[in-house]
């Protein structure tokens, strides 16, 4: 409304200058009459004539002129309070939102702490030890846990968009290794939610942010399981002359034509008696929607209700680079194996203790400390170095976790391939963290993601 108030405003001043102008016009037209019927009769009597009606006419107009110039300034200084009232008003939702912000990166770093550890110790549990009823009751923790999870990071996405402090960093990279961080954590979801999940492999290379398709492709898929009560979503790519169109097909309970467009606006949630009450807040389709346009992504949205939906992007080509030949963008049938030790450090007992029995269930040793010193005298004390280090950002002490990294590093006088456990959405301090070498892990932790880093550091 006070933007309404603003425009009206600024069209009753414009009006009021335009009558202004016509008001002087019609003053200096007299004025030309008058001159006119004084040269044309030249008597005294008729000059005096003409200045008694000239004398009326300019009394009355320039009283009109008052007038008007007087309305003028009130419109003009209600413009100006109007104007400094919604300064002020920005200045405060401006403030809420560095508030909001702040509140959300501060919530999320307590909240996802045990979450993760949460997440470690399920992941550790041998499924096939467990009689049918308790894998089941686990399976159902998995995917309780893991649309926390999800809901967490919607959250924060939101914060960080409506902060527009995220920033596009463009590169050329193969799709498949995006799709295979996805594929084993998404098909453990749906598992759990009792539908089948499949990935297409692709060799195509496409060029686009990496981190931020990852958010897009993790909403369309997670929406996907979510709408599907059963059946299957397949998740696969179609070459385009426009470029490469990732798409995420469901048999689910699909979407009314006239949705179709509303279901990227936020918060908002297709009325449906067939859909699950885990269905969201409504608002992963406008994060997808919104990092789209920053991409500059094409979306595409077909569905048929009864029988499923597709949901799409669609991605510009990128050309396969040298960092191929470095071995950078290896996929998994192109790496060999090996049993890795892998050094963890972190304050919290518990998240060192799911992180070791992960580890140990993937046949890597794990060495876990709460601080640098600790991990070096064990590794010393066992004659052993490392081949990755992964360190929690936020140490006791106020501690940092790559100064604790370096520490390690030091000691053995080598690079060895380092990782930053973090929920801090800050994106100056992902990007300094990644500038230095690096790889950022979100908390929890994307378990295929740490997975295929240990693959990477081993080859």
């Amino acid at each position: 409304m006070p933007a309404k108030r603003t425009s009206r405003t600024s069209t009753q001043a414009q009006r009021l200058r335009k009558e202004n102008a016509a008001l002087r016009k019609t003053v200096r037209a007299l004025m030309d009459r008058v001159e006119r019927a004084v040269d044309n009769q030249g008597t005294p009597f008729s000059w005096f004539q003409a200045a008694a009606k000239l004398e009326e006419t300019v009394r009355a107009r320039t009283r009109e002129l008052e007038l008007l110039n007087d309305r003028l300034k009130r419109e003009l200084q209600s413009r100006r309070e109007i104007e400094f009232a919604l300064k002020q008003a920005k200045q405060q939702a401006d403030l809420a939102n560095q508030s909001k912000t702040r509140f959300l990166a501060a919530a999320s770093h307590d909240l996802r702490q045990p979450l993760n550890s949460a997440l470690l110790f399920l992941e550790s549990i041998h499924d096939e030890a467990l009689a049918e009823t308790d894998r089941s009751l686990v399976r159902r923790s998995r995917l309780a846990l893991a649309a926390l999870n999800n809901l967490l990071g919607t959250l924060l996405d939101v914060a960080r968009l409506d902060a527009g402090d995220i920033e596009a960093n463009v590169v050329d990279f193969p799709i498949a290794a995006l799709l295979e961080r996805l594929g084993p954590e998404f098909q453990a979801v749906g598992r759990a939610a009792g539908i089948g999940l499949r990935f297409r492999p692709s060799d195509v290379w496409i060029r686009t942010d990496a981190h931020l398709l990852e958010t897009v492709l993790r909403n369309l898929i997670s929406n996907a399981i979510r709408y599907t009560p059963r059946g299957h979503v397949l998740v696969g790519c179609r070459r385009r002359a426009q470029g490469l169109m990732i798409c995420v097909y469901d048999t689910g309970v699909g979407i009314e034509s006239a949705h179709l467009e509303a279901i990227f606006d936020a918060y908002y949630q297709v009325p449906s008696e067939t859909r699950r009450n885990n269905a969201g807040i409504g608002l992963g389709l406008s994060i997808v929607s919104r990092i789209s346009n920053l991409l500059s992504l094409e979306r595409v949205v077909r569905s048929v209700p009864g029988r499923g939906s597709l949901f799409a992007v669609v991605v510009p080509y990128g050309s396969e680079s040298q960092e191929r030949a470095q071995g950078r963008w290896q996929t998994a049938g192109e790496r060999r194996s090996r049993s890795a030790l892998v050094v963890v450090i972190d304050d919290n007992e518990d998240a060192l203790a799911g992180m070791a029995a992960v580890l140990q269930k993937w046949g890597c040793r794990a060495v876990t400390a709460t601080a640098a010193t600790d991990a070096v005298v064990q590794l010393i004390s066992a004659d052993l170095e490392p081949d990755l280090i992964v360190s929690d950002y936020h140490l006791a002490g106020g501690l940092k976790g790559d100064e604790a990294i370096t520490e390690v590093q030091q000691e053995f006088d080598r690079r060895t391939a380092a990782a930053i456990m973090t929920s801090d959405p800050d994106p100056a301090l992902r990007k300094s963290l990644q500038e230095r070498g690096f790889v950022v892990l979100d908390k929890p932790l994307n378990l295929a993601k740490l997975r295929a880093m240990i693959d990477r550091v081993v080859a």
